[in-house]
């Protein structure tokens, strides 16, 4: 065997190697994302929607006042079993910890919604008992439910539900901490990841090649480029990933 391919197996062995060591740590690193991912899905997201997030929906789609006050009396209720107290942000550095983003108003917000509620109640007392004809009541009753919706989704997305929005962030913070930071990193993390997966398939592709032609001028060109991504790129890249998943777990742990 001439030296060229001699130097061409050595180095595909080499790369053999590092490949299977890439891989080792990508899947030490894509094991635990996993499991902390299904953890907040099945544990952590479900735990405050039934607390409080699912009785804010309720509270949304109801149509009788009554049913309204009672699923926001179990949305307060469930913020109460979650710890969350009025002293407590929806944030993470203290000048960000402005008034209305405390759960002092969270509460006062909802305070005020019940206390809008039982105003349609009353209306509606006193207007079923005097001369109105019953079709022109049932219509300014819709409309006062629908301004009640209206107001519960004020400053949210036309399909979105937001009377928790200070609540939820302090969930988040204050009792999933690493999941709040997790939020923050997330996409960055994700990139990361797709990126690593790419270049690594690249670099075996690149491998295979080099056991395919031993003759010189082909497993030279990748043998180089796959020594280069690996210790260049795709080593950056892994430790980008490991700090994007360590760091929610380091600033949860000072917050």
């Amino acid at each position: 065997m001439s030296e060229i391919g001699n130097a061409s197996v050595r180095k595909a062995k080499r790369a053999r190697r590092g490949s299977t060591k890439y891989g080792v740590l990508f899947v030490a690193a894509l094991v635990p994302s996993i499991l902390f991912s299904a953890y907040g899905s099945t544990v952590v997201n479900f735990t405050y929607d039934r607390e409080v997030g699912g009785h804010v929906l309720n509270a949304y789609e109801v149509n009788t006042p009554e049913a309204m006050i009672a699923e926001l009396n179990l949305t307060v209720a469930g913020m109460r079993r979650l710890g969350l107290t009025e002293e407590l942000y929806s944030a993470f550095f203290p000048w960000e910890r402005t008034p209305d983003r405390s759960m002092a108003f969270q509460y006062q917000f909802l305070d005020q919604l019940i206390n809008r509620t039982e105003a349609v109640i009353l209306w509606r007392t006193l207007a079923y008992n005097g001369n109105s004809t019953p079709e022109t009541l049932g219509d300014v009753y819709e409309q006062k439910m629908d301004n009640l919706r209206s107001f519960m989704t004020e400053g949210c997305g036309a399909a979105s539900v937001c009377t928790d929005w200070i609540a939820r962030d302090v969930y988040f913070l204050h009792v999933a901490t690493p999941y709040y930071f997790a939020g923050l990193f997330y996409t960055g993390s994700t990139l990361t990841v797709m990126m690593s997966i790419a270049l690594f398939l690249y670099v075996r592709v690149a491998e295979y090649g080099i056991r395919k032609d031993r003759t010189g001028g082909f497993a030279r060109v990748f043998g180089m480029e796959t020594t280069i991504i690996r210790r260049y790129v795709i080593t950056p890249l892994y430790a980008l990933g490991f700090l994007a998943m360590a760091l929610p777990f380091v600033l949860s742990a000072i917050a």
